[in-house]
């Protein structure tokens, strides 16, 4: 199948999972540099479902914090427009994801899991860092493979296709559809994200996380969810906690060269923070 076609076979979709119009709402305020607290958290307080899972969310040991947040200006002022805005998109996305729609070949747990991990480890390598700011890190490394689900859902012969190849020549999902077909997942998912509204930084990172495109928007941003995917795929695989170096793109920047070397003192560490990322995200899941 060719890239055109794939395309306009995802074009005359009707039912692609979309966002709730309070999360699109919520991206919309905050392109807006005078959106006030008062502004953002009326239009949140709309959707009290969406209230009560980001209350559970802030209130989680993954943010690990002091004092209970009781509601949504108070998490505002306390989290920032970006962590809530990241917050009820995430919680979002996975609600737009249910485990019981999910077809046969695709572990919609295993996915989370990595996905998860994946944004927890680039948050944490950019605060490390410092190259970029480290909510926009987690929701880009959360989103990064979404387009697998889309893939497995509405092109389930491509997606056996290319499982079959992984097990036949022992290469990853990446190599393996490479072969099958002209679009890969992070292009699929690059797609979905812009129907989502979401910002041109994030959907640049989840189209060219395993490409490094020159051109990026963000180059740093993309770098850090370039190198967390490897990682974590290190720590979840029999290695545990060996990274092939030639894996990482060759122009990744010193300080996440650097920090990549140390990967073994500080990940141990962070995979506690990962677990109690995923209690959280995967009970959304139902």
């Amino acid at each position: 199948m060719e890239t055109n076609a794939i395309i306009k076979r995802l074009d005359r979709l009707d039912d692609l999972p979309t966002l709730p119009a309070i999360a699109l709402e919520v991206n919309r305020l905050l392109e807006d540099y005078n959106t006030s607290v008062s502004k953002l958290s009326e239009t949140i307080d709309k959707d009290q479902s969406i209230v009560s899972k980001i209350l559970k969310l802030v209130n989680s040991a993954f943010f690990g914090l002091s004092s209970k947040v009781g509601n949504i200006p108070h998490a505002v002022t306390l989290l920032g427009f970006n962590t809530i805005r990241n917050a009820v998109v995430s919680v979002s996305v996975i609600n737009s994801f249910p485990g019981d729609k999910v077809p046969e070949g695709l572990d919609i747990k295993e996915f989370w899991t990595h996905s998860v991990g994946v944004a927890v480890t680039s948050r944490s390598m950019a605060e490390k860092t410092r190259l970029f700011t480290p909510e926009d890190c987690f929701i880009a490394g959360l989103l990064h493979d979404v387009g697998k689900i889309v893939l497995a859902q509405y092109f389930p012969d491509i997606f056996k296709r290319i499982w079959a190849r992984i097990r036949q020549g022992n290469i990853s999902f990446y190599e393996a559809e490479r072969e099958e077909m002209p679009v890969d997942h992070a292009m699929i998912g690059g797609y979905l994200t812009r129907k989502w509204q979401l910002p041109a930084r994030l959907v640049d990172t989840i189209t060219y996380h395993h490409s490094l495109n020159k051109e990026a928007i963000e180059p740093d941003l993309l770098m850090i969810v370039h190198a967390a995917d490897i990682i974590f795929n290190s720590y979840m695989t029999v290695s545990k906690g060996w990274a092939d170096h030639s894996s990482f793109h060759q122009d990744l920047s010193p300080a996440l060269k650097g920090h990549i070397v140390e990967v073994k003192d500080w990940f141990p560490d962070l995979s506690v923070e990962i677990d109690s990322a995923c209690d959280f995200f995967l009970k959304e899941l139902g």
